[in-house]
This record gives structure tokens, C-alpha cells and sequence, in this order.
């Protein structure tokens, strides 16, 4: 599958993601709250970006090690881990096969395993068991192909943010396809940054994206080890097959 290119982009992702993404502190509350519910102290991002959740569980006292497979991204997440004083452990590396010992959580959010094919997104389950304790947990999302087969998804042309920040302005389109056999997302896109009246600056990305039902979740996470626990949407509320975008899933380490 085609992949995207972060390292472009990387100093733009929290402007134009994480403020866009309004509900990412409800997923760190939801974090929280789920591991100590689980008695969990240390917790593995294997797929930590610019630090959207592992800044949040350190300053909450977790133990945390943070990789990510973009040295750009990871960065970012070392400068904000050095501003707020953190001690988070950092690793540039691949999901697939990074190994860093024994955690009682591994997480891996805002889709990040949609950049695998569905081989490789085994051997990420694979790769995440290794890094846990027996019974640890995996918590990550993705989105979910029900919904998409139910209409979810649009074809055609559309703008999905326009927003300005600090005097500059952020516009991005988008012209998606999708391949509801394979489940694969074909994604184009384009992002427009202007500052006053001077020149746009412009990134143009098209890349492949790898989506899931929630059956097709729970049978590749049994056939690896793990039992769901549970599945939630991207408002952290229940799952509904066919009305929610999203797919948070909580698995447990079984063998």
C-alpha cells in the first residue's frame, strides 16, 4: 500500500489535526479512566506521533515509552516531553517489529493501523503481544468499514477543515475512493496554508488506507492472542455496527 509522508508535514499535524480533532481529550480521559480501572503503570505508544496522548498520561504518572516510526513526528513529541519536564522513554521505530520490553498497556490511536496491509497489521499484533504482560492490554482505533458500506462514505470532492490559527489560515480537500472489497481507502489530498496575502504553501498527498469491520477485528485479534473486551466509537460511547465511524477496540492478552 502507498503510504503517507508525515515527515512533510509534521509541524503542521497538531494545527490541523489535533485542533480539528476536538475530541482527543475525551480519548486521553477515557485512557486514563480505563487504566486505572485495570490497574495499569505502565503503558507502551507504539504509534505516539507528535505526543497527543503519552504528554497526557505522563503528567497523569504514568510510566510511559513512546515510539513512532517518523523521526520528524517524534521530535515534536521530544520537544513537548522537554518543555513539561516528562520523562517519557522515546524510540524511532516500527510497530511491526520494534521491541522495547514488557508493558501493561500498548495503544496505538488516530488510526495508525491503517498504514498497515492486513499481513503486516499481524505482525503488529504480534509485535504489540511481546511488549506486553500476560492479561495487558491493546487499545487502538481505526475506522470502520460497516459504516462506510452504510453510506458513511463520501466519493466525491469535499473541504473537511477551514480554519485559521495565529494568523495564518488552513484549508483541506479532500477526493477519497474506496474499495469496499478489499477495504482499502484511496485518499487525495490537498492542504493549503496562507499567511496574509502571501503565497499559499501547499501539500499534496495520495496514499492508501487500510479499514475494518469490528467482526474482522475481533477474528485477526483471536487468531493472534487476544479477546476483545470491548469496542467503542470515536465519542468513546457505545459501538454501533453501522452508525459509528469508528472503531476504539480494548483487547486483552490471552496467550
Amino acid at each position: 500500500m502507498k503510504d503517507y509522508n508525515y515527515s512533510r508535514f509534521a509541524k503542521y499535524y497538531d494545527i490541523v489535526e489535533l485542533r480539528a480533532l476536538k475530541s482527543y481529550g475525551n480519548i486521553n480521559n477515557f485512557l486514563d479512566k480505563l487504566f486505572k480501572k485495570n490497574k495499569v503503570k505502565s503503558v507502551l505508544d507504539i504509534t505516539c506521533g507528535t505526543g497527543a496522548q503519552v504528554i497526557s498520561l505522563a503528567k497523569k504518572g504514568y510510566d510511559v515509552t513512546a515510539s513512532d516510526l517518523c523521526k520528524e513526528m517524534l521530535d515534536i513529541a521530544k520537544e513537548k516531553a522537554k518543555k513539561n519536564k516528562l520523562n517519557i522513554r522515546f524510540h524511532q521505530g516500527d510497530i511491526r517489529t520494534a521491541k522495547y520490553g514488557k508493558f501493561d498497556a500498548v495503544i496505538a490511536i488516530f488510526n495508525s493501523i491503517g498504514h498497515l496491509n492486513k499481513k503486516d497489521f499481524e505482525k503488529a499484533i504480534r509485535t504489540v503481544s511481546n511488549n506486553l504482560k500476560e492479561e495487558g492490554l491493546f487499545i487502538f482505533d481505526i475506522f470502520n468499514l460497516d459504516f462506510m458500506k452504510s453510506g458513511g462514505f463520501r466519493h466525491h470532492e469535499y473541504i473537511d477543515i477551514a480554519m485559521e490559527h495565529k494568523g495564518k489560515k488552513y484549508v483541506r480537500f479532500n477526493k477519497n475512493k474506496i474499495d469496499f472489497k478489499k477495504g482499502i481507502i484511496k485518499i487525495n489530498q490537498q492542504v493549503c496554508i496562507q499567511e496574509g496575502f502571501d503565497k499559499p504553501i501547499k501539500f499534496k498527498e495520495d496514499w492508501d488506507y487500510q479499514i475494518y469491520s469490528s467482526d474482522e477485528l475481533k477474528k485477526l485479534l483471536e487468531k493472534n492472542g487476544f479477546k476483545v473486551l470491548e469496542f467503542f466509537d470515536h465519542k468513546i460511547k457505545k459501538f454501533d455496527k453501522k452508525k459509528s465511524v469508528s472503531i476504539y477496540t480494548v483487547a486483552r492478552k490471552i496467550k
